[in-house]
């Protein structure tokens, strides 16, 4: 049985502190995974999986990458959901006596990262908790340690887990810990199998004064009263919890306050969007490609600084519902909007401003360099910039943004003094501050660079002793300082030079004299470089401890002003116009676009008029597929979530309500991973909106009842509109294709119907994409299937039995539809018609001369007119 190493005994060691996580232990220039962590690190990142003592009789399983290079195998797996422990060596193997010490350095978990490479910018990245009780009560906090944002809510009642489910589909948290197995098992349907996400369970602390002592160590003293958090005993759970793991992960070093605000928030104090609503409306990621490209999101986001992206984000997920707060937002915008010169000067400032908000972050962990903090020099005076140019701005949102910015001269003046303007990458080599910065270390530069000329006065003085002229004094990392004597010349070597190294062509010598100048030199070197890694380390404290509130101020600041500014960017560009909200219930709107569709289409966008009032609250819209209903009734939705987030909108007037809510049920898809078909998923997302709707709602329906059989989806369709219409009176638009449902105008308040107008050319269709008042009597399926490019055999065997079944239904006597046979060969009545279209397919244009398709097309002709009179004829003797 081989022994094992002492290396191998320091590894499991640690790897039994962690056994939950992979353990990355550094030897010499790379990183190494060993035993089943190598199996799995080689698998996920794709790397070879090799041993060592490859020769012994048990070879243990070893996986490696450069340190150099790690970062990028780092977040492979952390974006796969595993956490990583980091150990390394924290001595020189080369002067280590015997086994080189190693520490744990870092803990790393998908939900906190700091790392700026390792992150997407424009949103953020969660670390989740929920904790929840018997009674149907959950508490939920969200951290992203990466930004210092820490907020918590409580949800009590029959819709606590949907409320609660809503808000971590809005997050997407990388990291979600659950405090009872129901709870994991229950987010894990939320999040599908396609979640990459970590689920985990995780103990909560749950003892009142262990929560109450963790949330007064990282906050004030009276931050516990002034939310009140007694009467959210769950949410102050949540973040205890929370608190525990990151200090169990190292990210909260004793007596650190990485998070400078506990924010208690509850959803539906903003526009409440339900998960399936954000999905059907594509508000952050387009159901088709499952990116940002091709959303709300993706339109309107321009922001140029990663706060304002961050920002504007949120303002999408969670519009307004406060009229006073929407307005300010449209002042600010609409200012912008007329003060162009303004807004390039903003935008020219704000575009060189990095992420403040992960700055901080990274400055709390100690993670910023000397280059870092030029950097932050740097963008302090375009934040100094940016204050100047909002002074001239009259809005109350961005004048205030603009002044509650500090001033950072001091800030800026004591990085002017400190730091020399091209600092090197490493902190403990020295050369980091500038003359004058401090006595202690100008004096040992000073003996240090005044050492050149001792060695020169040195060797000067050896050369007049000596008589050895070529005598050079030289170093090397290896030997250090020595005197070089030529082969010719060691005749004239005196007796206490002490030969160092020999050379081809010369020997290398030390004496008493120069060994103590070295010692001098090194030592006054070695000295500064320390001092200076000092002093760099208070530098960064003072800035972190006097200023971070201060620059999460101004990055606050810098990310609303830039999302106003971006918002009256697309405003000019697409020709948005400000809404107008009223204090009476109707929705009016002129010549509404879909903002996203109409940047995407090659075709010109037909607008349309959406007219929604206390007599006309309830919309059926009727209409051929392709036609434009449901981009129609989702641009009534999208409208409402952009005018309630401040922005401008894709009409020419629009005058609107504040809703309270925005639900949408937009097509429908089968959710085979959860057991449930396309029918089951349409009616759960209906009954959730007949529960949770209220008469300040707007309701979206597109096609109910479609997933199961006609009379079915009929009945549920009309029972869902006399619902709407009698008990919840919300403004409502509803697309259908069942055209019986047109009757029900007249006989149920609120319901006015609405067409998709299409004109007609023979068996040709045109849509032309508007709504007009009145109702559809045909749904024009096989005039799109013929679109679709369907066979012709289908298409024309669809019409016959079209005819059948219009003649059945016309009919009071029963009889049997013949759906058999199925189109094999063609009927006899379009024989000649596909003989023609044979043909037309058989010309080759390219050999045809304009006489001879002249003559081809009048015999064609000819074989048609003669068809047609021979069926007349035919006709007129059955």
């Amino acid at each position: 049985m081989n022994r094992i190493s002492p290396m191998m005994e320091q590894y499991r060691t640690v790897k039994e502190q962690h056994p939950d996580k992979l353990l990355m232990f550094q030897v010499g220039d790379f990183y190494e995974f060993f035993f089943e962590d190598a199996h799995t690190a080689a698998r996920e990142m794709d790397i070879a999986l090799t041993s060592r003592d490859a020769g012994s009789e048990n070879p243990i399983p070893l996986a490696g990458v450069p340190i150099h290079s790690a970062e990028t195998y780092l977040n492979r797996l952390l974006s796969k959901g595993y956490r990583v422990v980091i150990c390394e060596q924290v001595e020189d193997a080369a002067q280590a006596k015997g086994l080189v010490k190693r520490e744990i350095t870092r803990i790393l978990t998908p939900g906190t990262i700091t790392d700026p490479e390792m992150l997407e910018e424009s949103r953020n990245n969660y670390l989740a908790v929920v904790v929840g009780d018997i009674n149907s009560c959950y508490g939920l906090a969200a951290v992203d340690v990466s930004t210092g944002t820490f907020e918590i809510t409580e949800q009590r009642g029959e819709v606590a887990w949907e409320i609660v489910t809503d808000e971590l589909t809005r997050l997407q948290p990388a990291e979600l810990l659950c405090s009872s197995e129901e709870i994991e098992a229950a987010s894990r349907e939320v999040f599908g199998s396609g979640h990459n996400g970590l689920i985990d369970l995780y103990t909560p602390v749950t003892a009142p004064e262990e929560v109450q002592e963790l949330i007064r160590e990282q906050w004030e003293e009276n931050n516990w009263g002034k939310l009140d958090l007694h009467n959210f005993p769950l949410a102050a759970q949540a973040a205890a919890t929370a608190l525990v793991y990151l200090k169990a992960l190292q990210q909260l070093p004793a007596g650190g306050k990485h998070f400078h605000h506990l924010e208690l928030y509850f959803p539906r104090e903003n526009m409440s969007l339900d998960a399936t609503t954000v999905r059907n409306l594509e508000l952050c990621r387009s159901i088709r490609e499952g990116g940002k490209e091709g959303s709300l999101l993706g339109l309107l986001d321009r922001c140029v600084t990663a706060m304002g992206k961050r920002l504007l984000r949120r303002w999408v997920e969670q519009p307004l519902r406060s009229k006073r707060l929407i307005e300010k937002r449209l002042d600010a915008v609409e200012e912008f909007v007329l003060k162009p010169l303004l807004r390039r000067k903003i935008s020219s400032i704000q575009r060189d401003i990095f992420d403040l908000e992960r700055f901080c972050s990274r400055l709390f962990y100690e993670r910023v360099t000397a280059r870092d903090l030029v950097v932050l020099k740097n963008n302090l005076r375009l934040i100094e910039k940016l204050r100047e140019q909002t002074a001239e701005c009259e809005s109350e949102l961005t004048r205030k943004a603009g002044q509650a910015m500090p001033s950072f001269r001091d800030l800026i003046e004591l990085l002017d003094k400190a730091l020399v303007e091209d600092p090197p990458f490493s902190l403990k080599e020295g050369g980091l501050f500038k003359k004058g910065y401090d006595d202690e270390v100008d004096r040992l530069r000073k003996y240090a660079r005044e050492s050149s000329d001792m060695l020169l006065e040195f060797e000067n003085r050896e050369k007049e002793r000596t008589g050895i002229k070529s005598m050079r004094i030289g170093y090397n990392r290896n030997f250090g300082y020595y005197i070089e004597v030529t082969k010719p010349n060691l005749n004239l070597v005196p007796p206490e030079y002490h030969r160092k190294q020999t050379l081809v062509n010369a020997e290398r010598y030390t004496t008493e004299d120069l060994n103590e100048m070295e010692e001098e030199i090194i030592s006054a070197r070695e000295k500064m470089a320390a001092m200076e890694y000092s002093l760099f380390e208070d530098l960064r404290k003072k800035i972190y401890g006097n200023y971070s509130d201060k620059l999460l101020e101004a990055s606050f600041s810098t990310a609303i002003i830039d999302c106003i500014r971006n918002l009256a960017e697309q405003a000019e560009k697409n020709d948005y116009n400000r809404p107008i909200f009223s204090d009476s219930s109707q929705m009016q709107i002129k010549k509404a676009h879909h903002p996203v569709v109409e940047q995407m289409v090659a075709e010109r966008f037909i607008p349309n008029d959406i007219k929604i009032n206390q007599r006309e609250f309830l919309l059926i819209i009727t209409g051929p597929n392709m036609a434009g209903k449901s981009t129609y009734i989702r641009s009534a939705a999208l409208i409402a979530v952009m005018a309630q987030m401040g922005s401008f909108v894709p009409a020419e007037k629009a005058e609107m309500p504040v809703f309270d809510r925005i639900f949408a049920r937009v097509g429908a898809s089968d959710d085979l991973s959860r057991g449930q078909s396309t029918f089951m998923v349409e009616m759960k997302e209906t009954a959730s909106i007949l529960k949770e709707a209220t008469r300040d709602s707007l309701i979206i329906l597109d096609e109910i009842g479609r997933g199961t059989s006609t009379y079915d989806g009929m009945s549920i369709a009309r029972s869902v509109i006399e619902y709407i219409g009698s008990k919840l009176q919300a403004k409502t638009l509803f697309s259908t294709h069942y055209h019986e449902l047109t009757d029900l105008e007249g006989k149920i308040a609120g319901v006015k119907n609405y067409t998709m107008a299409v004109k007609e050319r023979g068996k040709e269709v045109i849509f032309l994409r508007q709504v007009v008042v009145g109702r559809a009597d045909k749904s024009y399926g096989i005039n799109v299937a013929r679109l679709a490019g369907v066979p012709l055999e289908v298409l024309l065997r669809a019409e016959e039995i079209l005819t059948e079944l219009e003649q059945v239904s016309s009919s009071s006597s029963e009889r049997q539809l013949s759906l058999l046979p199925m189109v094999v060969k063609p009927a006899e009545d379009h024989r000649r018609e596909l003989e023609i279209i044979d043909e037309l397919k058989n010309i080759d244009l390219n050999r045809t001369t304009p006489l001879e398709a002249l003559h081809k097309m009048f015999y064609l002709q000819q074989i048609l007119l003669d068809y047609e009179k021979d069926k007349t004829v035919g006709d007129e003797q059955g």
